[in-house]
């Protein structure tokens, strides 16, 4: 005789009042965290996520008219003459172990009271620690997991904390249920040489493809002249001027090409090929009409002008660490030419210009990994897996 010879109604899901509710708790440090964030909570109904952060991510977030919360900053970062310093950054932030736990009961506060069923991390370690004390699923979303090349050209003193410091890292991502890559899968992982090869890290590793929060096919590109077309994205660090200078000085010598300028600087004599635009929340379809783009090597900026399928120039930021190595990734890959600092000159760029502009293999190159990312779809990778850890405290 069957144990069960009877019919039995199946419970409502949400029997317990609970409904799907994602958490994301992201830094402001960088403009890539809010990104990536952006991206995936397009996948969602704005009553299922909540987003917490601070400063101009805080205000990307209340933009886009998502449910928001104000956090405090984990940590302070210092920088001189537009290079990080890990020194200074250390000194600054002496008392953070001391604060550390009250940032922790303060995030479980706000999970408690959101009615959080999965915590996704970007670029913090307090909502990871907040998440385990709560036995929820955490999800941490980064493109670098290994973190002791931040401090191995720096001073003895500072090595040795760098070690300690990277075994924090480690311990922190394998807290976490799962350790999401907004990057394509090796071997064609732009962020790969910024990855841990700790197994614990490993393990939790999973790679979905790029985060962006449009798709290809929805950009409209700009209408623009039937001359070469480049697009140059500098921001307004200072550290970025001899950069600048030196576009402005390359355009002077090649009159036949446009050049769209996404900065705060100014100048004076700006040649008639030159548009100086400042800042625009649209540049997608500036990037998209562009035949070829001057940039830094950040890895949002990469990835979406490797899912626009556009060839670019690599100024890497100097000591950059994780710029420098997603430089070297684009250019093994063929889909970028790099000039650091050291070397930069006019001649130097007016002829990598020259150059990528009439050589096709970059362009082809690129537009291979767009293609393969429209394939990817990584922003339903994403959601899926957030998904997923969140419907496991609803199936009981």
């Amino acid at each position: 005789m069957p144990l069960l010879n009877r019919k039995r109604k199946l419970k409502n899901p949400n029997f317990l009042g609970l409904k799907k509710k994602i958490y994301f708790s992201i830094s402001s440090e960088g403009f890539g965290h809010s990104s990536r964030t952006l991206a995936m909570a397009r996948e969602f109904d704005h009553d299922e996520v909540l987003i917490g952060s601070y400063n101009y991510a805080l205000e990307r977030i209340k933009d886009a008219g998502y449910p928001y919360v104000e956090l405090q900053q984990e940590l302070k970062l210092i920088g001189e003459k537009g290079v990080f310093d890990v020194g200074k950054t250390i000194f600054k932030n002496h008392s953070w172990a001391l604060t550390f736990n009250q940032l922790v009961k303060q995030e479980m506060e706000i999970i408690k009271a959101s009615g959080a069923s999965c915590v996704v991390a970007d670029g913090r370690l307090v909502p990871v620690m907040a998440a385990d004390k709560l036995s929820l699923p955490c999800v941490v979303i980064t493109n670098q997991s290994a973190f002791y090349p931040f401090f191995e050209k720096d001073s003895a003193l500072i090595r040795v904390f760098g070690k300690s410091f990277d075994w924090i890292m480690k311990t922190w991502l394998s807290s976490a249920e799962e350790i999401i890559i907004p990057d394509f899968p090796p071997p064609y992982t732009i962020c790969l040489p910024n990855l841990s090869h700790n197994f614990k890290v490993m393990k939790r590793t999973r790679f979905v493809g790029p985060l962006v929060s449009w798709d290809r096919d929805e950009i409209i590109p700009i209408e623009r002249s039937k001359r070469p077309y480049v697009v140059v994205t500098l921001g307004g660090h200072s550290y970025r001027k001899p950069l600048f200078d030196t576009i402005i000085e390359v355009a002077k010598q090649l009159p036949d090409i446009d050049f769209d300028m996404f900065t705060f600087f100014e100048a004076n004599n700006v040649p008639h090929n030159v548009k100086l635009r400042g800042m625009t929340p649209n540049l997608a379809q500036y990037l998209k009409a562009a035949d070829l783009v001057i940039t830094q090597a950040g890895h949002s900026t990469a990835m979406e002008l490797l899912t626009l399928g556009k060839p670019s120039i690599i100024v890497p930021d100097l000591r950059q660490t994780e710029q420098e190595n997603n430089a070297s990734r684009m250019a093994e890959l063929e889909v970028a030419k790099i000039i650091r600092y050291d070397e930069l000159s006019v001649r130097k760029l007016s002829d990598t210009v020259k150059i990528m502009l009439k050589d096709p293999c970059f362009a082809q190159n690129a537009e291979k990994f767009a293609i393969m990312a429209s394939k990817i779809k990584g922003r339903k990778n994403a959601a899926k897996v957030l998904c997923d850890y969140s419907g496991r405290l609803h199936c009981y």
